[in-house]
């Protein structure tokens, strides 16, 4: 692409973002939920742009410097307000600001590893496909208006809020390189990752490209989303012995990662509940401690754990195994158990 012509993607992604710019930024209205970015397509849409994306190795980095796309500057026509400014008061929640644009107190949510932060110098602003990527990646040879528009584009799922950790975290890389640690985003990163650059006619390299098929296919699973709906039970009964442990399995069938707030819920019956480990066992074979055994008395009944299994494929055989470790004691009841993931 020469610096003198757009293709008719770019031009209608700048002419866009120009109007969003122009229009939304004059818009007073009350702060939001904490939501995602505006233009994350279904998946289908960012499996055609992905297929549609031209692969090439990057080039030109070694001249690339941030200076070279005008960011955070002034928009026209609302006086003081940033590109910036304006996502913290889009995305945030109960958000005020001073007498021009500049939040000064509120609550955001930081997607990328699921963290709220009431500090607005810890609520930056990251370019999903950073401004180095997008250099490497076709817009060397952009004008430099091309290049504000693309840093400042408030229509499109470039813009992001994230904690200073997170977005260190992220820096420049690519989806080959670098997720989010909160796996139950990643379905909408690299769907808003494909979609920015199919707007503005990036290129995407051969390893980049795979790994986005991979993340597709892993974390959207056929319908698009992030996966949700993810729960199995099983209530076959059975004796607690005395030193002795009764397992009892679920088999699940989900596209992705299981969630950072996964849930066990067991029902045993047993006089003494600090008689009882339970653990459970990923369809990796990876065993966990859902509760160590202790001294405490009363009966078990019903308990809920909360787990984080975000390491972990949905898909699969997880299994339950209770262990009464103490001999001379009482026996119990297994009665059921549920995972939701």
């Amino acid at each position: 692409m020469s610096s003198w012509t757009l293709t008719r993607r770019a031009t209608a992604a700048f002419a866009a973002a120009a109007l969003a710019l122009l229009g939304l930024l004059a818009v007073d209205a009350a702060p939001a939920e904490a939501v995602r970015p505006p233009g994350i397509p279904s998946t289908a849409t960012a499996q055609s742009e992905l297929n549609a994306l031209t692969v090439a190795a990057e080039s030109h980095g070694s001249t690339y410097d941030r200076d070279l796309f005008p960011h955070w500057k002034s928009v026209s026509g609302t006086g003081s307000c940033t590109a910036r400014q304006y996502i913290l008061k889009r995305d945030g929640q109960n958000v005020v600001t001073s007498d021009g644009c500049q939040p000064t107190s509120g609550n955001w949510q930081s997607d990328f590893d699921n963290t709220w932060t009431t500090s607005v110098s810890n609520a930056t602003i990251d370019h999903v496909v950073a401004l180095s990527e997008a250099w490497a990646s076709g817009a060397w040879a952009w004008t430099t208006a091309e290049r504000q528009a693309f840093a400042n584009d408030i229509n499109s799922p470039q813009l992001w809020i994230a904690t200073t950790s997170a977005n260190s975290s992220k820096s420049d890389y690519d989806p080959a390189e670098w997720m989010p640690s909160n796996s139950s985003v990643r379905c909408d990163y690299v769907k808003a990752w494909t979609h920015v650059k199919y707007l503005y006619d990036l290129t995407i390299d051969s390893a980049e490209k795979t790994a986005i098929q991979s993340h597709l296919t892993n974390y959207c699973g056929s319908s698009g989303g992030t996966p949700t709906g993810c729960t199995g039970s099983n209530t076959t009964a059975g004796t607690i012995t005395e030193g002795g442990t009764i397992s009892r399995a679920i088999s699940l069938s989900c596209t992705g990662s299981a969630s950072t707030a996964s849930s066990v819920t067991v029902s045993i019956t047993h006089p003494y509940y600090g008689d009882i480990q339970v653990q459970l066992r990923a369809p990796d074979g990876t065993v966990r401690t859902v509760q160590a055994s202790s001294s405490a008395t009363g009966n078990f009944g019903s308990r809920t754990y909360s787990l984080n299994l975000s390491s972990e494929a949905r898909s699969g055989t997880w299994t339950l195994l209770v262990t009464d470790t103490y001999s001379g004691g009482s026996t119990g009841t297994f009665n059921s158990w549920s995972l939701s993931i």
